[in-house]
């Protein structure tokens, strides 16, 4: 079987109304392999781990500080004490009905909140959903409060339906929303959302929608450059080509500046982004943006740097080996952490996440790092500000995990 099932190819054609030629997924210096099923065994990594149950569907996590984590479960929030090892649920806030945007039916919807982000004064939490994002007051949500929901951000569908990651500017007055489908108006291609955001008297947040930016198919993963000056998005399947057996996405270079006033401006460039490129992560030191590209089991770094500028073609740097069907994504002092799925329960093949080291990845390679075992469907990983702690949320298990990592150390 290839990498995109063909009953999703067929959906995908039957919603363009034309199939369309193949591409390659890197350029041919690459050499990648194709598109794979399953990924062979890891080695196991023993590292000290805990469990805390939770309702259905734990997707996106996000810590405040070392003591306050947030967790996306289902169509609530959690509010979760990390000052212990092993974290505990402080509250629960239901979403409420007025901040259901583009979710209908909650019991219908197979993935209600998705990924999260704080905005950089800490004062609100964003989280991706249905038409665009939902918005909370931290410290209102800090003590359980009903009144902990304060804005959304929603254009009511017209340029998507299933967001999954908010970039928030430096400045807090920007938010651009990736929208996976896209809509009529986009030509079904994914999208980046952007929003001007206004904080009120009262702490509600309003927003202006600025418009939007077309890429390629389900648009996912965005990460800001360190000086914030572009956004590098992912799109599983460029907008041109696709293939059964070989499906090339794009890495998006927009400038940031354009993005805010004339989205439709803002892109810079397409580079080739590997078989399904989904979520993405940089480097501590910014000079990497690592991506996971779920359908070839593999991350890709490339080189920030050369991403950023208008002119270079192939900034690839490196390419390793992971688990099944890799997912979230995350950076800690000299390693990257990557949900490995396995989210189609591929037989002989084992969920986790894998601790890829940084500095043998880009020197030698490296195709056999190790994998932290995890419950089913590790969606999404991330550090503690102290990086002694990472927190997985287990979707198909209905749990979060905390992993003691304190003891990695560059080799």
């Amino acid at each position: 079987m290839a990498c995109l099932r063909i009953q999703c190819i067929t959906a995908i054609v039957a919603i363009i109304g034309f199939a369309l030629p193949c591409t390659k997924a890197l350029p041919a210096a690459a050499h990648p392999h194709p598109c794979a099923q399953a990924a062979p065994p890891q080695t196991q990594l023993d590292l000290n781990s805990t469990v805390l149950a939770v309702q259905a569907r734990p997707w996106g996590l996000a810590y405040l500080n070392d003591n306050i984590a947030f967790a996306a479960i289902n169509f609530s929030i959690g509010v979760l004490d990390t000052s212990q090892f092993a974290p505990k649920l402080m509250h629960m806030l239901p979403l409420p009905p007025a901040f259901l945007i583009g979710n209908d039916d909650p019991n219908a919807d197979g993935y209600g909140l998705r990924e999260m982000t704080l905005t950089h004064d800490k004062e609100n939490l964003y989280v991706a959903t249905g038409y665009g994002a939902i918005i909370l007051d931290v410290p209102r949500a800090l003590q359980g409060r009903n009144d902990s929901f304060v804005g959304v951000l929603s254009h009511d569908g017209y340029a998507g339906r299933s967001a999954i990651e908010a970039s928030i500017t430096a400045d807090d007055k920007f938010a651009f929303i990736s929208q996976e489908y896209g809509s009529n108006v986009t030509h079904n291609l994914g999208a980046i959302e952007v929003y001007k955001i206004t904080r009120q008297q009262n702490r509600t947040v309003t927003s202006t929608w600025k418009g939007f930016i077309g890429l390629g198919f389900r648009t996912i993963g965005q990460q800001f450059s360190t000086d914030q000056s572009r956004l590098f998005v992912t799109s599983e399947i460029n907008g041109t080509a696709r293939s059964l057996n070989q499906t090339g996405g794009l890495i998006s270079v927009l400038d940031v500046e354009t993005l805010k006033a004339k989205p439709a401006r803002s892109l810079i460039k397409n580079v080739p982004g590997g078989c399904h490129p989904v979520r993405s992560t940089l480097s501590i030191d910014g000079k990497q943006l690592w991506v996971s590209t779920r359908e070839s089991n593999q991350v890709l770094a490339f080189d920030t740097d050369k991403l950023a500028d208008e002119t270079t073609a192939d900034p690839l740097l490196a390419q390793v080996d992971t688990g099944t069907a890799p997912l979230g994504i995350t950076a800690i002092r000299d390693y990257i952490f990557v949900a490995d799925s396995n989210r189609w329960n591929y037989s002989d093949t084992t969920a986790g996440v894998s601790v890829v080291n940084i500095g043998d990845a880009l020197r030698k390679g490296y195709v056999n790092f190790p994998q932290i075992p995890t419950s089913a469907f590790p969606r999404t990983v991330v550090a503690s500000p102290s990086g002694n702690t990472l927190l997985v949320s287990e979707f198909d298990a209905a749990s979060i995990r905390a992993v003691d990592i304190s003891s990695l150390s560059a080799s």
